[in-house]
């Protein structure tokens, strides 16, 4: 049965006649007209065409504009927003005689947290045109920190507009969010992953759809790049990124505990413990063998990797630690968090595998650095987070691209790395990029260890850096929110070019931090030069966080997280424990008592209970019987176990594991119909309501006298 036309189709065709048999129409109305209803529509050559001509009005943050006759990119006051993303360059140039490469790619391109003193992109245009070969070489940098696979392939499109030589892709760090899409956006494959988790098979049995649904989604972007770049007849060189497998371990969030079928979890966190303590035994045979039993429990999970990682490295068998912290770092698939940017196994085997059907030449940065190295797994010596480069680590990245430029374009073989090696940053570009890659790896739940390294690395390397680093441990340690604080006003005027970490300062969702690790490491290190700013630090705590000035919300983020990282699924208006230990800081003061109280469950008990335990600086001070419905306790913290400012309170959740009633048909239909999915995969230990924490004053001491000891002493 055809479908009839719409009464303003019908319309449309009635004037048509009318114009035509009057003899008055014009051939523009007439075309129209005729478009209108269905004709004259451009055939595939002239949508290509059509394609064409608006790619060039824009390409990201730069528009089309003639000045002085000429045509050039320029950017746009109206995306000014997006300028910090992109290279610090006012416009891109005409054409000239030189050889033209464009550089794309997200913020490993960018070369965050040295951006935009030193970049790939400068790097590699100083350094291509030391060979005579190329006659003049420009690299136009169109990077751009955050940018997605979609918006990529965008870029790539836009950028024929600029007649490119030759195009370089550092790229692939930020493609995670293509496969969420192609899972939450697809019926079929999201019900494919509910079934699995319905069965009790748990989320790790998801991997091979979504490892197979990754190949397939990079594939296709590599042959629609392939496909433009014959079209065009420009040479594309791909460059894979790596991680910092040695050094950035899983965050918190990516660490959360899955459901596993029967008893499963209760093992599981026993079997982490008894690894974790064998290690530290240095019983490294012990600890592996734990560690396998991880890995066999739950291979979704990064800490069995990790730990298992951990015994090979301490016996130098640094290929099998490699692909251990591997398979830890592509735990970030599962989905626990918003992880941050990472090359993952099957992007890397699909480029590798496919890139030579669509004639597109490949740098693989793995085996470069690998090589480079010497076999040793690459850390803070390359890099300065979790992707992103120092300075050692864009020279060597940058030498491997310029060798494949010159191998294309002049058929030469070319060694560029000593040359390469002497481009080289000012002192306090690597120091600022150094304090940078603290902050950032502070942000997402990294150790002590790094942190202070990173704060003395960049006192090192400039004194330029104390005065911030004065700054940011006045921000952190204050409630108020950051943009409001005087001292960010302060910090702001003493870095140019702090705007392109501005976002990075910036809380999400008002999660601000006291960022205890960071703030401690940057005091640490500033002792080191002889600036000492612990008592300060220590009193702008009590000041501002104190539980003796105010009653204390423990579930605010000032006191409930370490990482800005937030778990995937759903975010009820509770605490939620994915893990078996939960963690708080209590401001308090030395000799002061403090009262506790909470409002807790354990879900899904039924009608029985578990004790539920609660610790201070490492002493017990409670142990509550707690069943599935909410119930309110109170614990007093003995003023002899409180210390002067940072004290962390531990909430040890019970390992109870009731069996559940699965009925696959059901529990997949609610997962599909909830769009719930990670909610089922992984355990939820216990959940708060309430937790506030309250001064109690010790029974030999007058508050007069508590005041007095908590005088907040100006610093000049």
């Amino acid at each position: 049965m055809s479908k009839r036309p719409s009464e303003i189709s019908k319309g449309i065709a009635s004037d048509l006649a009318n114009l035509i048999v009057s003899g008055s129409a014009n051939q523009e109305a007439v075309n129209k007209m005729l478009t209108a209803l269905g004709y004259n529509k451009p055939d595939e050559k002239e949508q290509d065409q059509l394609q064409d001509r608006k790619s060039k009005c824009n390409i990201g943050i730069y528009k089309l504009e003639s000045i002085d006759g000429k045509e050039q990119y320029v950017r746009d006051i109206a995306r000014k927003d997006r300028w910090s993303f992109f290279a610090d360059i006012q416009s891109i140039p005409v054409k000239s005689d030189k050889t033209r490469i464009v550089l794309l790619g997200e913020s490993v391109a960018r070369g965050f947290l040295l951006d935009p003193d030193y970049t790939p992109g400068y790097v590699l245009e100083v350094l291509l045109n030391s060979y005579s070969e190329l006659g003049g070489t420009e690299v136009i940098d169109l990077a751009e920190t955050n940018l997605g696979m979609q918006e990529l392939e965008k870029r790539y499109l836009e950028c024929f507009a600029l007649e490119p030589d030759l195009i370089v892709f550092l790229a692939g760090n930020n493609w995670r969010d293509a496969l969420s899409n192609a899972i939450a956006g697809n019926v079929t494959n999201y019900r494919k992953v509910a079934d699995i988790i319905a069965s009790g098979l748990g989320i790790q049995a998801t991997r091979n759809i979504m490892e197979d649904l990754f190949s397939k989604i990079v594939d296709s972007f590599l042959k629609s790049v392939g496909k433009e770049a014959k079209k065009h007849d420009v040479p594309v060189v791909f460059a894979i990124p790596e991680f910092n497998l040695l050094d950035f371990k899983s965050t918190p969030s990516e660490k959360y505990i899955s459901k596993l079928p029967g008893d499963g979890t209760r093992e599981w966190v026993k079997t982490k413990d008894a690894a974790e303590k064998a290690i530290d035994a240095e019983d490294l045979n012990e600890g592996e063998s734990h560690a396998a039993k991880l890995i066999n429990l739950d291979p979704s999970h990064p800490s069995g990797y990790e730990l298992m990682a951990i015994c090979k490295l301490k016996k130098q068998r640094y290929d099998e630690a490699r692909n251990c912290l591997e398979l830890a770092r592509d735990t970030a698939l599962y989905h626990r968090s918003d992880s941050k940017p990472r090359i993952f196994r099957s992007i890397r085997e699909t480029i590798l595998k496919h890139a030579h059907l669509y004639n597109i030449y490949v740098v693989d940065l793995p085996e470069v650095f690998k090589e480079y190295l010497g076999g040793k797994i690459p850390g803070r010596d390359l890099f300065l987070d979790y992707c992103h480069f120092t300075v050692e680590g864009i020279q060597v990245a940058v030498g491997a691209i310029a060798n494949s430029i010159l191998r294309i374009l002049t058929g030469k073989e070319i060694d560029t790395l000593s040359k390469v090696k002497t481009i080289k940053p000012e002192s306090r570009v690597i120091a600022m990029g150094y304090l940078f890659g603290a902050v950032h790896n502070a942000h997402w739940g990294q150790s002590y260890d790094i942190l202070y390294y990173q704060c003395l690395q960049a006192l090192k390397l400039s004194r330029e850096t104390a005065k911030v680093m004065y700054f940011y441990c006045d921000i952190s340690s204050r409630s108020a929110p950051n943009k409001i604080c005087k001292s960010f006003e302060q910090l702001m005027e003493a870095r140019a070019k702090m705007d392109r970490y501005f976002h990075a300062l910036l809380p999400p969702r008002d999660g601000k931090m006291l960022e205890v690790d960071l703030v401690n490491a940057m005091v640490a290190a500033l002792k080191t030069i002889g600036f000492n700013l612990s008592e300060y630090i220590l009193q702008l705590r009590v000041k501002e966080h104190g539980v003796m000035h105010q009653p204390i919300n423990l579930l605010k983020s000032f006191y409930s997280a370490t990482s800005y990282d937030e778990y995937q699924g759903t975010k009820p208006a509770f605490f939620c424990a994915r893990t078996e230990k939960s963690e708080f800081f209590l401001v308090s003061m030395e000799g002061q008592s403090v009262l506790l109280h909470m409002t807790l469950r354990l879900p899904n008990l039924g009608n029985s209970s578990d004790i539920v335990l609660v610790s201070v600086n490492g002493s017990q001070v409670g142990s509550l019987e707690v069943g599935s419905e909410w119930s309110d306790h109170f614990v007093t913290i003995p003023g002899e176990i409180c210390v002067n400012g940072i004290n962390k309170i531990i909430i040890h959740w019970p390992l109870s594991h009731p069996s559940e009633d699965r009925s696959l048909r059901a529990l997949s239909e609610k997962m599909a119909a909830t769009n719930s999915v990670l909610d089922f995969a992984y355990f939820v230990f216990g959940e708060i309501y309430t937790f506030t924490a309250e001064s109690q004053l010790p029974e030999d001491k007058p508050e007069s006298t508590i005041k007095e000891d908590l005088k907040v002493s100006n610093m000049s």
